[in-house]
């Protein structure tokens, strides 16, 4: 393999700095440039300051054969990323005409003549600049070469982001030299030291475990493999994993459960009380969900429980919403939405509501399908009411998962 050059990335905001908005950049570009041989060994966040940005830049690319930088370039009076990055190097800013005219083809119109003299600056680059051309948004990109390293400017909005991280890298990179193990039900530790007991002292793998709520993440990467042997590592990890892992190429678990559904012919529906729509939101977030998820309901009241979905009143007044009976009965009355396999969530996502006996976290998830008799399982689920929530919606994804699974 060969030796991974050293990189370092900046994101630029003082929303960063102040907590008002997560940083989600330095993940996005960390991850792209480790694919395509880079190895980040520094990230820094900087607020809004031409001499915070200015020293920060000075320093990293006299240290990193490569620097990026997101954020500061639109045309609002605190995008002065520009600025500073002519200020690190010594050149001068100079306006390039092409990025004017294109500005003002594509740019919105602007009764202000401030204004429209602020959405010019974006036509600005530093001296010996390249200039990549924006396909989302109206900020240009910029790639400076220094001598000894290379700076490259980039818009901080994700999506105006990520077209010019692949235009700088190259289309022709992609991430085979990692492989992603997704899991549920399984705890970190426990898919760790099931991955280092398959891969023992073989060479030439890394080997790091990510968990969310109720997910698990076990990541392979090339340190000196071939990819044949990044891949029968995986395979035997999955095996020794078992069903906890549902998926070896990287797919969501909304992927894994539509793509199942595919696969068997089904149609998929939602009865949600607790998770309040949040199960059917992760499959809907799959482009082309449409042609195996028929619909879901929102069941947080016991009338709509009844009128929507049939389950009777003798069973919410003799069992109550949060029970195994009342999943069960969801579950069944989605499968009249023209569903052929149906989850159901019903639970205590607190943080007030709880009782002795139904305290909260209680979560009953039930399935019911054609392929099998319905099932519940009651779930205890540790956190507050975003993490209960969160870690009900994978439990429910797998339990279709599961369900789908069966002959």
């Amino acid at each position: 393999m060969r030796d991974r050059v050293p990189a370092a990335i900046v994101t630029v905001g003082t929303e960063l700095v102040r907590g008002l908005r997560l940083d989600t950049n330095t993940a996005e570009v960390a991850s792209a440039l480790w694919i395509t041989g880079y190895d980040v060994a520094e990230t820094v966040s900087v607020p809004d300051s031409v001499d915070a940005i200015a020293r920060t830049m000075s320093r990293l690319v006299d240290t990193y054969p490569l620097v990026v930088v997101t954020g500061g370039l639109g045309p609002t009076h605190d995008d002065v990323t520009r600025e500073a990055a002519a200020r690190a190097l010594s050149r001068p800013m100079e306006r390039e005409p092409s990025l004017e005219k294109a500005l003002l083809t594509r740019g919105p119109g602007h009764t202000d003549p401030q204004a429209r003299a602020q959405m010019l600056r974006q036509a600005e680059l530093v001296s010996g600049a390249r200039p990549i051309a924006p396909s989302v948004g109206t900020a240009p990109g910029q790639v400076i070469a220094t001598g000894t390293s290379t700076l490259v400017l980039l818009p901080g909005p994700p999506a105006e982001m990520r077209p010019m991280v692949r235009e700088f890298l190259g289309s022709g990179h992609h991430a085979a030299h990692v492989r992603t193990l997704r899991c549920l039900g399984i705890t970190e530790t426990d898919a760790q030291l099931a991955a280092q007991a398959v891969l023992g002292n073989s060479p030439g793998i890394g080997l790091t475990v990510l968990a969310t709520p109720a997910l698990v993440d076990v990541v392979l990467f090339d340190e000196g493999a071939d990819d044949p042997a990044l891949d029968e590592a995986a395979t035997r990890i999955a095996a020794a994993l078992g069903t906890a892992c549902y998926s070896t190429d990287g797919s969501t678990l909304a992927e894994t459960v539509l793509a199942h559904a595919r696969s068997t012919g089904d149609r998929l529906a939602t009865a949600e009380s607790c998770t309040g729509g949040m199960v059917a939101s992760a499959l809907t977030d799959v482009p082309g969900a449409s042609d195996v998820f028929a619909g879901g309901v929102v069941a947080y009241s016991n009338d709509v429980k009844t009128s929507l979905l049939g389950v009777p009143p003798s069973t919410l007044a003799a069992h109550g919403a949060v029970s195994e009976e009342t999943a069960l009965a969801m579950a069944t009355g989605a499968l009249g939405l023209g569903a052929t396999c149906a989850v159901a969530t019903t639970g205590v996502a607190g943080p007030t509501g709880g009782s002795p006996d139904k305290p909260v976290g209680l979560v009953w998830i039930a399935t019911a399908s054609r392929h099998s008799q319905g099932t519940a399982r009651e779930y205890r689920f540790p956190g507050d009411r975003t993490g209960v929530r969160a870690r009900a919606t994978a439990h429910a994804l797998d339990a279709l998962r599961r369900a789908l699974l069966v002959p």
